[in-house]
């Protein structure tokens, strides 16, 4: 049987990976969410949109799936890409960049191609100069994205950069020396096209080849960074997360004010520890939801909040404009994250009594802890105020939204959290570990329906109040449904016994 070629089994490494770690609901994860993300966009637009625009929206898409594609392989190439091996293997170092430029090249000339096609569909009467120019600026417009994804992928902080970029672009220095820099190459490049196009892709093809390492201590450092993120990404709910000191320094870092909130808190809980019920359950709660504790999780969402105002405000001085200004553009995905954000408080807390069953045994066992019934519906209790404390924390964004002239749509993302909250509220004994596919997709759908309700709502604002009054509705009968079943059910811990 003939081998495969080196490069085929890279590429093939991150779909293989899938099936060695049993993630076969990742398959149909992506399935999903390439329908949703390009096929069903793709069959509106050629439906409802004029066929110019319906075809650059298709193209759009196209280059959006072009590059998720490559970010999804370079991570593999970047996951290959192990010290000892480019140390000690003969040619592994050659073959990944080998592979990188081969798929690299191979998604290059595809986007120019695919502009060449569009381009004579657009224009029908368009000159084959036209199509040409067209197609090798598109061809080099995709070479230098791919090129700035993959080393997004190595270094964090490009990210961080093309995110300010806008910002930057309100300076008067900065957009002087863009616009003269593009004015002075424009007509180089127009003189020579392909002569341009082929030497500034090949400079880019020999930027994308200095990405991998060479096997050095900087190379197996940068490689132990990466894979320590890797392993906190992909770890799944069953797994105790280690928190945001888990990714470096700089978590560490990130999570001192948290951490300083927790200990104080706990040295208040322990000096006025009693056998009560309220106060066993404080302290019972701490193990409980570990990382997911309310404390921490209040610290992580006002430090998120207060990074995003520090943001505006920046952005708003660096580009001129009023913040009010900034936020009336911006209101509708401030309003879609602070939803994500309330969704997260609810769906974080199964996977943090999973985590923490083990230690659930000697829970149970504390003078003082509730038992059968009454332990069921205290736990209840404590997730319900755990998200209520969590939503609390969500009124700055709320508030800079409703300030921005959106009021009273902003709060549909939030609201539709609440009927979410009866699913706490299940049986815990029976429970198994959580599948990474659920959570995505109620994080998907969740802000979707706000959004959709959202914009329901401001074409038809006198639908306020039924719909605010229909949710409440939902969400107390869902509770009072699932309040009156928690007696019923075995006791809640350890989670996962009877499953």
């Amino acid at each position: 049987m003939k081998a495969r070629h080196p490069g085929l089994q890279m590429l093939q490494a991150p779909w293989q990976w899938r099936r060695n770690d049993g993630s076969l609901w990742a398959w149909r994860l992506y399935g999903l969410l390439t329908v949703l993300i390009f096929a069903a966009p793709a069959a509106g637009v050629l439906v409802w949109l004029p066929p110019r625009a319906a075809w650059a929206s298709i193209g759009a898409l196209a280059l959006v799936g072009l590059t998720a594609l490559w970010g999804l392989q370079f991570v593999g190439l970047q996951r290959l890409d192990h010290p000892h091996a480019a140390h000690t293997v003969p040619g592994h170092a050659r073959a990944l960049r080998s592979t990188a430029l081969g798929l690299w090249a191979t998604l290059v000339t595809l986007a120019g191609f695919v502009m060449a096609i569009g381009t004579a569909m657009w224009l029908q009467e368009a000159e084959l100069a036209t199509i040409w120019r067209s197609s090798l600026a598109a061809a080099l417009g995709t070479g230098a994205l791919l090129l700035f994804v993959a080393a997004a992928l190595r270094w964090w902080w490009l990210w961080v950069l093309a995110g300010a970029l806008p910002a930057l672009m309100g300076a008067g220095a900065w957009r002087l020396v863009v616009f003269d820099t593009w004015h002075w190459a424009l007509p180089l490049w127009q003189a020579q096209p392909l002569g341009g196009t082929l030497m500034l892709l090949a400079v880019l093809g020999l930027l994308l080849s200095t990405l991998f390492g060479r096997g050095d201590a900087v190379h197996a450092g940068a490689y132990q960074r990466r894979e320590r993120v890797r392993r906190v990404l992909a770890a799944s709910p069953g797994h105790r997360n280690a928190g945001l000191a888990a990714y470096g320094r700089w978590g560490e870092w990130l999570s001192k004010p948290g951490q300083a909130m927790t200990d104080a808190w706990l040295r208040r809980a322990l000096a006025r520890a009693n056998t009560g019920r309220g106060s066993v359950m404080t302290r019972a709660e701490v193990v409980l939801h570990g990382h997911q504790h309310w404390v921490r999780q209040l610290a992580t969402l006002l430090f998120v909040q207060a990074c995003v105002g520090l943001s505006l405000v920046l952005t708003a001085f660096l580009a001129g404009v009023k913040l009010g200004v900034l936020l009336e553009h911006g209101r509708t995905g401030l309003a879609i994250g602070v939803g994500i954000m309330a969704f997260s408080a609810v769906l974080n807390l199964p996977s943090a009594l999973w985590a923490s069953r083990r230690e659930q045994a000697l829970l149970v066992l504390l003078p003082g802890m509730p038992q059968g019934a009454a332990l069921n519906r205290a736990l209840a209790w404590r997730q319900w105020r755990h998200c209520g404390v969590l939503w609390l924390a969500l009124v700055p964004g709320l508030g800079a939204v409703l300030w921005a002239g959106l009021a009273p749509h902003a709060l549909a993302p939030v609201v539709l959290a609440l009927p979410l909250t009866a699913w706490l509220w299940r049986d815990h004994a029976r429970m198994r570990a959580g599948r990474p596919v659920f959570t995505v997709m109620a994080l998907a759908l969740g802000p979707a329906l706000g959004t959709l309700s959202m914009a329901l709502l401001s074409r038809h604002p006198a639908a306020w109040w039924p719909w605010w009054l229909g949710v409440l509705a939902l969400t107390a009968a869902l509770l009072a449904w699932r309040w009156r079943v928690l007696p019923q059910l075995p006791p809640a811990l350890p989670v996962g016994r009877l499953a």
